[in-house]
């Protein structure tokens, strides 16, 4: 009886062989398959806003202003500016905007002070780079952006001879060369390079990839106000520019 009842199980187990192992090994190959369904159904992590980056390149106008005697120095320097930069986007409320303008003047040395020249007064042929970086707060409207915002400029300025202009030739300190190395000095000297600015821009938004408008700053002399000389060297600066 035993006998018959071991033959009955084993039996029952091979039939439970025949059933389970093949729903098995089926299960096993169908698993990637259920993988890569589950996978395809998972969404990315949406990707963080980062900072955004416009360069821009700018055309304009800046005014100088002089207050020294007008029978030694020039009137009040209006010259063509050009230059460029970018415009970060830190928030949708605060950006950075870099840049770097150039222009050229003339200057003379009065045995004191570089000062504006006229052309027929030159000693030195100016090569000047305004380098800022203010920080702007931008208020949207429409396609219309209004930023006002501050920074400092550095001005950077480099006095060669000018042309018809011999080394040798009368100065202030005896010779046009001699001239020379006071002008570069005196730019370099008593923060004469330092400008605190205030800006306000104004951009029209063309489309997704152009934007064109306007942009006005004023620089403030700082080695000029240390030296008791007030606001005489303030920048006035307007240009047109075109973020991309």
């Amino acid at each position: 009886m035993k006998a018959l009842k071991i033959m009955k199980i084993l039996k029952k187990m091979n039939a439970i062989k025949k059933i389970v192992l093949p729903l098995f090994f089926s299960l096993l190959a169908a698993a990637p398959v259920f993988s890569q369904n589950s996978d395809s159904e998972i969404l990315p992590a949406p990707e963080a806003k980062g900072i955004s980056v416009r360069p821009y390149f700018n055309i304009g106008t800046n005014i100088t202003l002089n207050l020294a005697s007008k029978e030694k120095s020039a009137p009040t320097p209006v010259n063509f500016t050009f230059g460029g930069g970018v415009v970060l986007d830190i928030t949708d409320l605060i950006s950075i905007e870099p840049r770097l303008d150039f222009w050229m003047m003339y200057y003379l040395y009065d045995g004191k002070d570089a000062l504006p020249a006229e052309v027929e007064h030159r000693t030195a042929t100016t090569l000047c780079f305004m380098l800022d970086c203010p920080v702007g707060f931008n208020f949207r409207f429409g396609k219309h952006t209004i930023t006002p915002g501050a920074g400092l400029g550095f001005l950077m300025r480099f006095g060669l001879l000018s042309t018809g202009v011999k080394d040798n030739d009368k100065g202030a300190t005896g010779t046009a060369k001699g001239d020379i190395e006071k002008i570069n000095s005196w730019f370099w000297g008593n923060a004469r390079f330092l400008y605190p600015e205030i800006f306000l821009s104004w951009d029209y938004k063309v489309n997704d990839n152009f934007r064109a408008g306007l942009t006005a700053k004023i620089y403030l002399p700082v080695g000029q106000l240390i030296s008791g000389n007030g606001v005489d060297g303030m920048i006035i600066n307007v240009t047109s520019r075109f973020v991309f």
